[in-house]
């Protein structure tokens, strides 16, 4: 039993290293907004932003961050390119070191 909890606790620990999150309010501009399959109804759109200044210091992985690819519903409002939104952007390392990949995820936009 002894041994059991040990191997539990050791796959515990190795399935936690590396593994790192950051999430913070970064500034995008539209660039440009993919309409799909319906043009002209904005439910169907995509919308391409991309990072206004550099990326933050403390950021995972910076060439992640942008450009980012998002639906309509995560930018409040209209929109239109060259319009700026406050986002917040989150980034999560999935896998161990020498697989590990970040993932970027941007929601919740208002306008700037």
């Amino acid at each position: 039993m002894r041994k059991i909890g040990v191997v539990l606790v050791g796959c515990l620990v190795l399935a936690g290293c590396g593994a790192s999150e950051w999430r913070q309010q970064v500034r995008y501009e539209v660039t440009k907004i993919f309409e799909r399959p319906f043009p002209g109804n904005p439910e169907n759109a995509n919308v391409r932003l991309e990072l206004v200044g550099d990326p933050p210091d403390d950021v995972l992985e910076p060439l992640t961050l942008t450009p980012a690819v998002v639906g309509y519903r995560t930018l409040r409002g209209d929109y239109e390119v060259g319009d700026r939104f406050l986002c917040w952007a989150e980034q999560k390392s999935e896998g161990h070191a020498r697989t590990m990949t970040i993932r970027t995820d941007v929601s919740s936009c208002e306008k700037a």
